[in-house]
């Protein structure tokens, strides 16, 4: 069965995020020494793995056998908890950036780069949301009644 382009793309931009958010993480936090940018780039990258596992066990209709319905409503709620603390540190870098006359370069010491990469971790996380919601759905209304195992 043909893949639709919409499928490649995702996937191209999920693998993306991976590869770039573990490059910044050992760049930023090794090289330049900023520690909450290299953070949020390794956040970004778990997150947009757990999309891109999503996605591919979507894909090949494994995902019932992978999770659960309870399994992805959790994953949901903690993708929407992590998105509402990137969201925070990302507007807190910024204010305290801002209040303090920190400049963007150096590197080492830029908090502009940490909101960046927080930014980038709130568009994975909210992908994950979306993502197991939308999954738990889709397992719900597709699988007959008594195979349905509800975790509590």
């Amino acid at each position: 069965m043909e893949k639709r382009c919409g499928y490649w793309l995702f996937c191209i931009s999920s693998s993306l995020g991976v590869y770039f958010g573990i490059t910044i993480f050992f760049l930023f936090t090794f090289f330049y020494h900023n520690n909450h940018a290299g953070t949020w780039g390794l956040l970004s990258a778990m997150f947009a793995g757990i999309c891109l596992h999503l996605k591919l066990l979507s894909s090949n209709h494994r995902l019932s056998v992978w999770y659960s319905i309870g399994q992805l409503h959790a994953l949901a709620a903690f993708g929407f908890i992590c998105f509402c603390l990137s969201l925070g540190f990302t507007a807190w870098y910024i204010i305290y950036a801002a209040y303090h006359h920190i400049p963007m370069l150096p590197v080492g010491g830029s908090y502009y780069l940490a909101a960046v990469w927080s930014v980038m971790t709130a568009k994975w996380t909210l992908c994950t949301f979306f993502m197991s919601y939308r999954y738990a759905r889709i397992i719900r209304y597709n699988t007959p009644f008594l195979i349905i195992q509800e975790d509590a």
